[in-house]
């Protein structure tokens, strides 16, 4: 994450300063098809293949081939999904433009070796490979932000190659990982996953699917809105905004990572229920200190970085912190429920928080602008949280307040420096 994180930062800067608000808009919505198609269509594999195999429910090589075969089943059926929807108009009415451009339709490219990435990141996760599920999405985001870089300095850097770039890296790690859990589970020559293990595994994977695709929407829900709204330069404008706010979420999210296989190998539910309050408050705390920094120096550094255009991004970004805070808090908290089988209560919270997520931004939008898209996204994600903390508070037999103050400051470092290195 030490690499990723300047790595990331770096690309934002340069494709804002380059294509300007219009093409870093279109950027965003291309890459957002992609990851949109990725949630709606994974079939909460990632959460399944995390609790079956690091609760050795099923066997790796035929669990591994298994969800390798559905991950190229899954791209090609939203390729074909996708084209008869702009086929049909309905590019317009979801995306707010009249049709998919060249960027958009070069993302399908790469979406088998998304899935196959994925599935097969979270299969080395489960097996205790830390070091290696932090490593290589940080090699592929420095192979992007290296290549960006030099087609800036070329002038060839547009809205497609840029797309073509972050293609490159996916089918990259995605190759990389088939070869990997080749040469280590030899799954090409085992047998599809038994009829017998389908019935548990599809109940846990799609309940979790369903909370995932809430989840996902929740959070980028406000991007298409504000789309159709606003235009395409609107969306350049927010994606900084939230693209700036959300690095508050990268440790939270490296941790909700590990916490998932971590508790759901733990035998000891004592330990498991004693666990969840230092973690999350140690990520609340954490992440509101991180929020006051960022609130002093955020118009300062978009400006500096960005270019002037772009200062209609600060608003909305210290409007989207408090939501950012809670939303960081509650990562431990769902880790936490996916890790004890509780999914369901995942899902029910997602779906409130995006019903109330539509509502606010349907008002505030046309209204307000991609401002009001911030300040009702934010109130979403405190509504979510404040819904999973009492969750958790009850299953564990806690004040809902130690979910968010029981952390002694003297254990953050620590709990920082195991985030970063992938320490179990």
């Amino acid at each position: 994450m030490a690499v990723a994180l300047p790595a990331a930062i770096a690309a934002s800067i340069v494709v804002g300063r380059v294509l300007g608000p219009a093409g870093k808009g279109e950027f965003t919505l291309a890459t957002l098809i992609g990851a949109l198609l990725l949630t709606v269509l994974n079939l909460g594999i990632p959460a399944a293949i995390s609790y079956f195999i690091s609760g050795g429910h099923v066997p790796e090589a035929s669990f591994v081939k298994t969800v390798v075969v559905l991950g190229a089943a899954l791209a090609a059926i939203g390729f074909v999904l996708t084209l008869s929807l702009d086929r049909a108009g309905c590019a317009s009415r979801l995306l707010g433009t009249p049709h998919l451009t060249a960027a958009m339709w070069l993302v399908f490219i790469g979406l088998p070796f998304q899935f196959w990435g994925t599935f097969l990141q979270f299969v080395i996760l489960a097996q205790g490979r830390r070091v290696l599920f932090a490593a290589l999405p940080a090699l592929g985001q420095l192979f992007v932000t290296v290549l960006i870089g030099i087609l800036a300095l070329l002038g060839r850097l547009t809205p497609v190659s840029a797309v073509a770039v972050t293609v490159a890296s996916q089918i990259l790690t995605g190759s990389t990982l088939l070869v990997f859990s080749q040469l280590h589970l030899d799954w090409l020559r085992a047998p599809l996953l038994s009829p017998r293990f389908w019935s548990s595994a599809a109940k846990y994977s799609l309940t979790s699917y369903g909370a995932n695709t809430l989840q996902f929407l929740i959070q980028r829900a406000d991007v298409f809105l504000v789309s159709i709204f606003l235009g395409v330069r609107a969306v350049g404008l927010y994606s900084v905004a939230y693209g700036v706010a959300e690095l508050l979420t990268l440790l939270p999210q490296r941790l909700n990572n590990l916490y998932v296989p971590r508790i759901a190998g733990e035998r000891t539910p004592d330990a498991k229920r004693q666990e969840v309050p230092l973690s999350s408050s140690l990520v609340f705390v954490s992440t509101a200190a991180a929020a006051v920094v960022l609130a002093l120096t955020a118009p300062f550094c978009i400006r500096f970085f960005y270019g002037e255009q772009f200062a209609p991004s600060v608003t909305p970004l210290l409007l989207l912190l408090p939501g950012i805070c809670a939303l960081a808090a509650s990562s431990i908290q769902t880790a936490y429920l996916s890790g004890v089988g509780r999914v369901g209560t995942n899902a029910a919270a997602a779906g409130a928080g995006l019903a109330l997520n539509l509502l606010l931004n349907l008002v505030s939008i046309p209204r307000y602008g991609i401002s009001g898209a911030a300040a009702a996204s934010s109130a979403a994600y405190c509504a979510q949280a404040l819904l999973l903390v009492q969750a958790v508070a009850r299953l564990t037999n806690q004040r809902p307040l130690a979910m968010l103050t029981s952390a002694p400051p003297a254990v953050f470092a620590g709990y920082v420096k195991r985030a970063f290195r992938g320490a179990p």
